[in-house]
């Protein structure tokens, strides 16, 4: 190759690394772009590889750009695409950026003078990692096939939720088990990516008339463009090489100043490409949290008279089953039964009239909750078979996100809202509780008392950062079984990661590990991440009282509680029964009130009926929730809005 006098220009970001060797005439001469996994030196020489480092004159980069790699001028990201597209398109009206972690919308006037713009929120939704993380939930290699695979698509696409990675991956399982293709998810993947995106940025004062220039890692994706255009009515302009210009952006600014003389910068003479990177300007492992242990906080051993584990079918979900007390055979035991149903798992309780509780039920939810309460009604009359005893149920009540489908479903006496709930299993528990921590399967929630008394409530919105759901997911990506994640957690001390949101979370976990980091030690990253996120977008911190009761399953990783011990310096209480506070409460309300000597509960034989159900979408809102439809006794009763909406509405 003919020498020139290159100006290479780099783009890193949180993905992908992108280079542009340019020449006097700002030409194009050679190009590169890969993703990057974390490890940034390996991949930008591999890009790198077929270039003389003598033909590098000048380096500019994006102010992303890792200080590793040693550059005569940085740029700030916006500007260098700006720059780019100005010269490619002169007479663009809007340019639309959208990277692994960040979008935007830039808009222009008829004279080209920069108007303003509109960016995403510190959430991935609607970002190419969110594409990469479902990629690679469905095994796809790349994130390149899943375009392809959604360009093809034929058949009608479900609606998959982008408002959340977490939430993504629950509508992705349904989709599969509703028989959709991989080409139909794949497709149902990019539209809600794409619908994300102009919801966030097509707002009324953006949607100027004129060319619309479309780069960006994800602009090489054909289906979210062509599911913009559907979705703005606008024609996008794609740029061949519109992924690259950050890198071109940046070249362009280092040419501009060396010509007008702004800047005195002299050109490099490198003999190899490893001269590129400063070694000095690696940072060196550092860990900013000591290791998980309890000091102030006393803990429970979660014992039980007896424990085991039932299933009603040989393909059913597992019940896991606590028996508290002595039940006497032949026996009958008056009981209130509280079921708490829950996105991800669905509890009950057996208490008596004194308050005690007589056993208690734990399951999965797996988008089936009609199914996981046969299953803890199975487990209950289990009970009384073995023992040949029977249980005299007063009442029955329901709480948690399917408390109205499955409290119509079984005649419930009281359907009870989890706040009250959670709050009133409190109360029982340590009187003198002001704070409540809640951390579920997919929401969490910050509860403040007085004498018993919710004062303040707040929950997570639609992120599920910070959640149950999240904690088994990293366990199950690092080979961690979440029976052992405490224990493993609790020693090493941590390094930092994104508390931000979980694709985030997952890629720090991811660069860490590249980085030699041991398993354990991101294992203990990982909670400390939850904490941050529950303090920071759950909780007002300076609400949070003396006497401090952490409720939820998650409470029964000794290692989280201690991430919140150590931060907040204060005892955090937990309840044996904290995984079944909800269902507690609801029984603890149902006794309380007493409204009759009679029940409307229809009984635990449900288990043994074979209810049909049907499914609809719900396109009220932007969640597109899958309803599950309910016939009974001439009645259709649903389940499944995320909103709070029933199905009369």
């Amino acid at each position: 190759m003919t020498a020139v006098k290159g100006f290479l220009g780099v783009d890193i970001g949180s993905v992908t690394a992108g280079f542009v060797l340019v020449d006097d005439c700002c030409r194009i001469v050679q190009k590169g772009y890969a993703l990057h996994h974390g490890d940034i030196p390996g991949t930008v020489g591999k890009l790198l590889h077929s270039i003389d480092p003598r033909d590098i004159h000048y380096v500019a980069a994006t102010a992303s750009t890792p200080l590793s790699l040693c550059t005569q001028a940085r740029y700030n990201n916006q500007i260098a695409f700006i720059t780019a597209a100005k010269r490619r398109h002169p007479q663009m009206r809007g340019l639309l950026v959208v990277g692994g972690e960040k979008f935007n919308l830039s808009t222009f006037d008829p004279s080209g003078n920069y108007l303003g713009s509109t960016a995403n929120t510190s959430c991935a939704a609607g970002t190419g990692s969110f594409l990469d993380q479902q990629a690679d939930r469905l095994n796809l290699e790349s994130t390149e096939i899943l375009a392809e695979m959604a360009c093809n698509c034929n058949g009608n696409c479900p609606q998959i939720a982008s408002r959340c990675a977490v939430f993504a991956k629950t509508d992705l399982i349904h989709a599969q088990q509703q028989g959709y293709k991989l080409d139909e998810i794949s497709n149902g993947l990019c539209h809600g990516l794409a619908k994300n995106i102009v919801d966030t940025l097509f707002v009324r004062e953006n949607l100027l008339a004129g060319e619309i220039v479309f780069c960006g890692g994800v602009a090489k994706n054909q289906a979210v463009a062509k599911h913009i255009t559907e979705l703005t009515g606008r024609p996008l302009t794609i740029p061949k090489d519109g992924h690259l210009y950050g890198a071109l952006g940046a070249c362009l600014l280092l040419i501009a100043e060396l010509r007008d003389k702004t800047a005195d910068i002299k050109p490099l003479c490198l003999a190899h490409l490893e001269d590129l990177f400063n070694s000095a300007a690696v940072r060196p492992r550092q860990y900013y949290y000591p290791p998980l242990q309890l000091r102030l906080s006393q803990y429970p051993d979660f014992s039980s008279f007896e424990q085991y584990q039932t299933r009603r079918s040989e393909n059913g979900l597992e019940v896991e089953v606590d028996i508290y007390q002595h039940l006497k055979e032949k026996q009958n035991i008056e009981a209130y039964i509280g079921i708490d149903i829950g996105s991800t798992s669905t509890k009950a309780v057996l208490m008596d009239e004194g308050g005690a509780v007589l056993a208690g039920f734990y399951t999965r939810t797996a988008g089936q909750p009609l199914s996981a309460v046969q299953d803890i009604f199975y487990a209950i009359r289990e009970i009384e078979l073995q023992k040949g005893l029977r249980f005299i149920i007063k009442q029955c009540g329901t709480t948690g996100s399917g408390r109205k489908f499955i409290g119509k479903l079984i005649g419930a006496d009281h359907v009870v809202d989890e706040i009250t709930a959670h709050a009133r299993a409190a109360y029982q528990l340590c009187p003198e509780v002001d704070t409540i921590i809640e951390i579920g399967g997919q929401d969490a929630k910050f509860t403040t008392l007085k004498n018993g008394r919710v004062t303040f409530s707040t929950m997570n919105s639609v992120c599920a950062a910070g959640t149950g759901s999240f904690i088994e997911e990293q366990a199950a990506q690092l080979g961690c079984p979440v029976d052992q994640y405490s224990d493993r957690a609790e020693k090493p001390r941590a390094p930092l990661t994104s508390d931000r949101c979980t694709v985030f979370m997952e890629r720090d976990i991811k660069h860490l590990l590249s980085e030699g980091y041991k398993v354990d030690e991101v294992l203990a990253a990982a909670l400390h991440s939850v904490r941050e996120n529950y303090l920071q977008k759950v909780a007002t911190e300076k609400h949070i009282g003396k006497t401090i009761l952490f409720q939820g399953a998650t409470a029964r990783n000794k290692a989280l509680v201690a991430a919140f011990e150590q931060r907040l310096q204060k005892p955090i209480l937990v309840s044996k029964y904290c995984h079944l506070t909800g269902a507690l409460g609801t029984a603890l309300i149902l006794r309380d009130e007493k409204k009759s000597a009679t029940t409307t509960f229809t009984g635990i034989n449900l288990h043994q009926k074979s209810i049909q159900l049907s499914n609809t979408l719900c396109d009220l809102c932007t969640n597109h929730c899958k309803i599950s439809i309910a016939e009974v006794d001439g009645r259709k009763i649903a389940y499944g809005f995320l909103c709070g909406r029933d199905y009369e509405d």
